[in-house]
């Protein structure tokens, strides 16, 4: 990516670029090492390698054309894409069900299995402490084998994986994000540790899972050879020697772009929270509201319909039965309470409570963070979550067993499976009653039908949980679910919030019972008002948090309660820790470089001039291929700006913008013409520029090929061809030493590229003075004008920063350029330079500001926890 702290090296491939072809080299021959050392340098430090997405099309010659005949295959006006893209909707949203369905009912079974065991061993007379060793051995292997999937197998699939997901669909490439393994990871680690005890959600994960479904299900599997000039064919590397021909094997349609990707990959996002509640249009607003950066009307339309897709067949495989009763994984349809104007006062007392445990929450989360051991010491993660699992089930063994309450099972208490006996006295035969320990129920309970029953709690039914159980159960959870919030395991923070939140409402409830006994409270409702708000505080939603809980619990009487929750919890929360936890994360992180949709103000007395990175590498239209492989071996950049100059203009006007990968493929497909070296250092021929190129099909192929080289190169991991190994692996010196520099005309050989180079030579040879001499060298060259953005975007030098940023912001630019009043390039804007401009005052120099650029990355916030440990351990 471009930065300032590369201005030397710019300025000397800059330099090169200038002087004529035959001292280009003695200049470079002691400088370049040094550059590339520097390089290898800093690019060791870069253990994740985040890389924009290109969000913004290739609009090229070749696209153009390639679009205007296609117009004629069209059946009736259709060429089938739009059919394609709506069945591959429906079946993200069908396989997110069915995952969700898998997750839900194996952790169920697990969570079950474990209860059952311990009462009966509990009954045969097992001292506890044994009881407590076997329920903690088992928690710690479930553990156990979930951490060392993530930290052996995937590494990406630690934590939640929401604000990975926000950071994709804002245009940041995560590597390894959405593999396959990554996606078998999140299943089987979220089952395994919610099941262990850990106080762990599964609704973050569903949201990672339904994206990388999604990504699956619209990833091309294809890989192309490289031609060689002689006709014969020419590996890049030993990746591809196994392939004849490109072969495109996922998809006939070309939606594998970055941009139809982001589509689909919100879709399932919104699935895979819709599943998680029974929730289809919360679902639709969270991908709205919270996860995706760019919107529309067709993404709504697809997002919707996945969404129901989603919930429809999880509903189904509940209850064999499609309904529009849609019990997700953490739905609470049954709860039944009575809402009651004159209780508003004590519902914003309950809601800025809780909203300030959720500021609490993260604040104690940024403390903790420095804390956790590093990546480079696996061991010690493996550790540190199996030594919290240990706490957890410690916990819930010793304050069960000394603060928990045997309370009789009353008739209408629903779901008598649901109450756990624990240590309390078996069934009276005499009597019939049968007990349960509050505390216990509330512990090892399934967490959904924990919750459920929280809400369900009415003034008539006041001995569900006794206080001293609520407080205890709310306040231990909280402090678990901090220490477990970040360790190297899949899980999400929904679910321990909606606990803590209702937990903590429900006792809060009972106090108001105590307190105000002539009005008709229902700790129920303050459970209800008290996760709403906790949500709020935690992840500062509004909108989708709402409808969640609204189709959660299926009644819209709660519907004033949880506006009333949101806002105040939210109002509360803000003033106490700005940011949600989301957004926390991002801003922290150094190398993710998160854009919110409004500018900071603080940008609008500042220019482009001043945000801007300077000392650009550009190229001509006709560059030789010595030139690019010394500028690709020897910087990151993934844009280069493509000049013309004229006579007009000494300096080069903008006439369209190349991207790195675009020349790796040209190169590694030998794409490489012969051209007079008098052309790469003089201005083309106004009759030679006038007038687009003739395209063939091997253009054709080529730009087809550049769409879909990501998907062929280093898939999933895109940053690796940002790196100097990238143009080693194309073995180019073996290219340039069959084809050196020679003096006098070479004789042209047959193909595309001949005549290409025929014209060009006569156009060179129509504008020579008569005494010169018709004997020069030769250079193997690029052909840009084919391939080239021919119409990037650009702003003036005195456009405003905040004008700026929202450009860049809203069209999911990567690459800015910005220009003179005579369109020549003078600087680049990219999310790097927006990024870390927006956190600087408009009077600070471009100096300065790279200055502290570098000592903000983010590493006083995360100790010495590398960025890999931050990433994969997100929420």
């Amino acid at each position: 990516m471009w930065g300032r702290n590369h201005q030397p090296h710019v300025a000397l491939l800059q330099e090169m670029a200038d002087m004529e072809p035959e001292n280009r080299v003695p200049l470079l021959v002691g400088q370049l090492e040094e550059a590339r050392s520097y390089r290898e340098e800093e690019l060791k430090g870069d253990e994740v390698g985040v890389e924009s997405l290109d969000y913004e099309p290739i609009h090229s010659l070749v696209y153009a054309q390639t679009k205007k005949g296609s117009q004629q295959r069209h059946f009736y006006g259709y060429t089938g894409l739009t059919f394609a893209k709506w069945l591959i909707t429906i079946l993200i949203g069908l396989l997110v069900g069915v995952v969700a369905y898998i997750v839900e009912s194996s952790q169920e079974v697990f969570i079950m299995k474990k209860r059952d065991w311990t009462q009966e061993t509990i009954d045969e007379g097992l001292k506890l402490p044994f009881v407590f060793l076997g329920y903690a051995a088992f928690g710690i292997a479930l553990v156990l084998l979930s951490s060392c999937l993530v930290l052996l197998w995937a590494p990406a699939a630690a934590g939640g994986g929401v604000t990975l997901v926000m950071a994709y669909l804002n245009g940041i490439d995560i590597p390894s994000f959405f593999e396959f393994r990554t996606l078998v990871t999140k299943i089987v680690g979220t089952i395994c540790t919610i099941s262990s005890g850990l106080p762990i959600g599964q609704e973050g994960p569903m949201v990672h899972i339904g994206a990388a479904i999604a990504s699956s299900l619209t990833w091309m599997h294809g890989r192309f050879p490289t031609h060689r000039k002689d006709g014969s064919r020419r590996y890049a590397s030993p990746y591809l020697q196994t392939i004849s021909k490109f072969t495109q094997k996922a998809w006939p349609f070309d939606f594998h772009n970055d941009k139809d990707r982001r589509e689909f990959i919100s879709a399932g996002t919104a699935a895979g929270l819709a599943a998680a509640f029974g929730a289809p249009i919360g679902g639709v607003l969270f991908s709205l509201e919270e996860a995706s950066s760019f919107w529309s009307r067709k993404v709504m339309w697809r997002s919707l319909l996945c969404t129901t897709m989603a919930t429809m067949i999880l509903a189904w495989l509940n209850d064999r039965d499609f309904t529009l009763s849609l019990p997700g994984g953490l739905a609470f349809h049954g709860a039944s309470v009575e809402v009651d104007l004159n209780a508003v006062p004590l519902i914003m007392v309950t809601a800025g409570s809780l909203g300030v445990l959720g500021a609490l929450l993260n604040t104690t989360h940024g403390w903790l963070s420095p804390l956790r051991a590093p990546s480079k010491q696996g061991l010690l993660r493996v550790l540190e979550a199996c030594c919290i699992t240990f706490i957890a089930v410690g916990t819930m063994f010793l304050l069960s067993h000394f603060f928990g309450r045997c309370l009789p099972i009353q008739h209408g208490q629903q779901g008598e499976e649901y109450w756990f006996r624990y240590t309390c006295p078996k069934t009276d035969p005499n009597t019939g009653i049968s007990y349960y320990n509050d505390l216990a129920t509330l512990y090892f309970g399934v967490p959904h039908e924990t919750i459920k029953q929280l809400f369900a709690m009415g003034y008539e039914l006041d001995t569900y949980f006794s206080m001293r159980s609520l407080i205890l159960h709310s306040m231990s959870f909280f402090v678990l679910f901090n220490l477990a919030y970040g360790v190297a395991t899949p899980g999400g923070i929904f679910m321990p919030s909606i606990m803590v939140g209702a937990s903590f409402g429900a006792f809060l409830g009972r106090v108001f019972q105590l307190y105000f006994p002539e009005e008709n409270i229902q700790p129920g409702l303050h459970a209800l008002v008290g996760a709403t708000a906790m949500l709020g505080g935690v992840f500062r939603s509004s909108l989708s948090l709402v409808v969640i809980m609204m189709e959660g619990t299926g009644g819209l009487q709660y519907l004033l309660p949880a506006i009333i929750a949101i806002y105040v919890g939210n109002w509360v929360a803000h003033h106490i820790h700005h940011e949600g936890a989301y957004e926390a994360d991002l801003e922290r992180l150094g190398d993710v470089r998160f854009l919110q949709s409004e500018p900071p103000r603080h940008l609008i007395p500042v220019t482009a001039a001043e945000m801007m990175a300077p000392n650009v590498i550009t190229l001509t239209e006709i560059i030789s291929v010595s030139d690019v492989v010394k500028i690709l071996k020897n910087t990151t950049h993934n844009g280069f700006p493509v000049i013309r100059h004229t006579e007009a203009n000494d300096d080069g006007q903008l006439v369209g913008l190349i991207l790195r990968h675009q020349l790796l493929l040209l190169l590694e497909q030998r794409a490489l013409i012969e051209v007079d070296s008098e052309i790469l250092r003089l201005p083309l021929p106004e009759r030679f520029t006038s007038r687009d190129p003739r395209v063939t099909k091997e253009h054709v192929y080529l730009e087809h090929a550049m769409r879909v080289y990501h998907h062929c190169h280093n898939p999933h991991r895109r940053y690796l061809s940002s790196r100097p190994g990238a143009v080693d692996e194309l073995e180019l010196d073996d290219i340039l030493q069959e084809h050196p520099t020679t003096n006098g005309v070479h004789e042209a050989s047959n193909g595309t590229n001949d005549s290409k180079n025929k014209e060009i030579q006569e156009s060179s040879e129509s504008t020579k003075p008569e005494h010169q001499v018709s004997v020069h060298k030769r250079e193997l060259a690029l052909d840009l004008r084919y391939y080239m953005n021919r119409a990037p975007v650009t702003v003036r030098a005195e456009c405003s920063a905040q004008r700026a940023y929202i450009i860049f912001r809203t069209l999911g630019l990567r690459h800015l350029c910005v220009t003179d009043s005579s369109n020549s390039v003078i600087g680049m804007i990219t999310r790097k330079d927006i990024a870390q401009s927006a956190h600087h005052q408009a009077e600070h120099s471009v100096s300065k500001i790279a200055l502290e650029r570098q000592e903000s990355d983010g590493s006083s916030y995360f100790g010495d926890r590398a960025t890999k440990d931050i990433l994969f351990s997100l929420p």
